[in-house]
């Protein structure tokens, strides 16, 4: 688990360093190019990617005691995928050659097809080695942290930064390809079966993609229908805000493997329980997190991204309600519905949240603009969230689920309290954010402890064994 956070967080903490800086240098315009043509980009890459990220960590899970089969399974998906990246390629270079003005940056931004083909970090994911993970994320970013900093000067440059966030995934994906070489048998290429992925894959493509097109088409449509300078400015939103739940989803990340083999293994009592443990853990986060969030996002806007981005500010604190609602929608989805092989009832989610986002996104851009795709987004999650809470009802009350949510609720809000009133009192400083996160999250634990929420008696379990140890 430690090694899944590690890896979740190092993908956004260059992010963290880079944006104030980059959207001081490239402008709203430029951000909001980046993110546009990136928004586009993301469905071939996600169509050429098809379910494997999912589905190959899944069946590695499944078969990592049988090296034979776990051989088999991993060069029939690396073959699938290069043929589906390959076929996805096609269509987009040739809707890249008819961009205009947007060209080169539709260009640069393909090379995220190139780094998809190569990314096998589902097998290492399978494996439960994170360490690896781990080591090539930070060569990676700190070698595009370092690069910014050099080479993107002017607002001129955003070929250039579009260039290094493309390269700094590509080149770590490569890296780990060495460390595959004890890991698996040789394998005759007339054993290989590479079909029988392909229903399953697809399976699981269709949820995947419907989600990436809801997570997407909010900067593809801002960007046609408002400019992309709203595209820009949702994107710098939509950054924070998925930013602040990385700690909550890496948790996820963690316990699919090893759900995956409870679940191989009948172990349905230990499944309800370590799921159960997840969604309190879940629920307790992302109350925590929102409600810091909200408390600072008046003045945090401008500080970190620079008066250009005035607008961010109130769009961060509406989009900061999604935070609990992807918390509990990654635990009931991503967590138990993939484990337990639920791919339909996954599937239907998403589309769900897909259709929920087109239709209101058409309904509310029109008359609200920017802030109209960030409340579409919030009401996305909402439903994601809620069909899932219902898709599990034979196996999860919503009683179990929700035991503790009202006494989170009570802390966050007082939590929210003091964040906003040191907001009002504290000069704007990286110091003042500190000192308001400190206390507010001693705030949060606190009355968490007096009113005795269930992650108490967890934390309590957790220190007696480790003293009997």
């Amino acid at each position: 688990m430690l090694y899944s956070t590690v890896y979740q967080m190092l993908s956004i903490i260059v992010p963290l360093i880079t944006t104030p800086y980059v959207s001081r240098v490239l402008g709203a315009t430029g951000i909001g190019i980046n993110a546009y043509t990136y928004s586009i980009v993301m469905y071939f890459v996600l169509a050429g990617g098809l379910g494997i990220q999912l589905y190959g960590n899944r069946e590695i899970a499944y078969n990592q005691r049988n090296i034979e089969e776990k051989s088999k399974v991993f060069y029939e998906l690396v073959i699938l995928k290069f043929i589906a990246i390959f076929i996805a390629s096609i269509p987009y270079l040739i809707f890249s050659m008819y961009q205009g003005d947007l060209k080169i940056y539709f260009m640069l931004q393909g090379l995220a097809l190139l780094g998809s083909a190569l990314d096998i970090s589902w097998y290492f994911m399978g494996v439960e080695n994170f360490r690896i993970l781990v080591v090539r994320n930070t060569i990676a970013r700190l070698l595009l942290l370092i690069l910014t900093f050099v080479l993107v000067k002017t607002a001129n440059d955003l070929w250039i930064y579009i260039l290094l966030t493309m390269l700094a995934p590509l080149l770590g994906n490569l890296t780990v390809w060495p460390f595959l070489k004890k890991e698996f048998v040789p394998v005759k290429f007339r054993d290989l079966n590479i079909l029988r992925h392909l229903k399953p894959t697809l399976l699981l493509f269709l949820p995947q993609i419907t989600m990436t097109i809801y997570l997407s088409l909010n900067k593809t449509m801002l960007g046609i229908m408002d400019g992309v300078v709203s595209a820009g400015y949702y994107s710098q939103s939509d950054m924070i805000i998925r930013t602040a739940f990385t700690l909550v989803s890496s948790f996820a990340s963690a316990f699919l493997p090893r759900l995956s083999s409870l679940f191989s293994e009948k172990k349905h009592s230990e499944i309800k329980n370590l799921t159960l443990k997840s969604f309190d853990l879940s629920v307790a986060l992302s109350i925590l997190i929102m409600a810091g969030i909200m408390g600072v996002s008046q003045t945090f806007a401008i500080f970190f991204f620079g008066k250009d981005f005035e607008e961010v500010g109130p769009l961060i604190f509406v989009q900061s309600l999604m935070i609990l609602f992807v918390g509990i929608a990654v635990v009931a989805g991503n967590q138990y519905l993939l484990a337990a092989n639920r791919t339909k009832e996954y599937t239907i989610s998403v589309s769900i949240g897909l259709a929920v986002n087109v239709i209101f996104n058409f309904i509310m851009i029109p008359f609200f603009g920017v802030m109209g795709a960030v409340i579409t987004t919030v009401l996305t999650e909402l439903s994601v969230a809620l069909y899932q809470l219902w898709a599990i009802r034979d196996v999860f009350t919503l009683k179990e689920i929700m035991h503790g949510f009202w006494k989170y609720l009570i802390a966050g809000l007082a939590t929210f309290i003091v964040v906003s009133v040191l907001e009002q009192i504290m000069n704007v400083s990286v110091l003042s954010y500190t000192i308001q996160a400190v206390l507010g999250t001693l705030v949060y634990a606190l009355i968490v402890w007096l009113l005795q929420a269930p992650i108490v008696a967890e934390v309590k379990n957790i220190i007696r064994l480790r003293r009997q140890h």
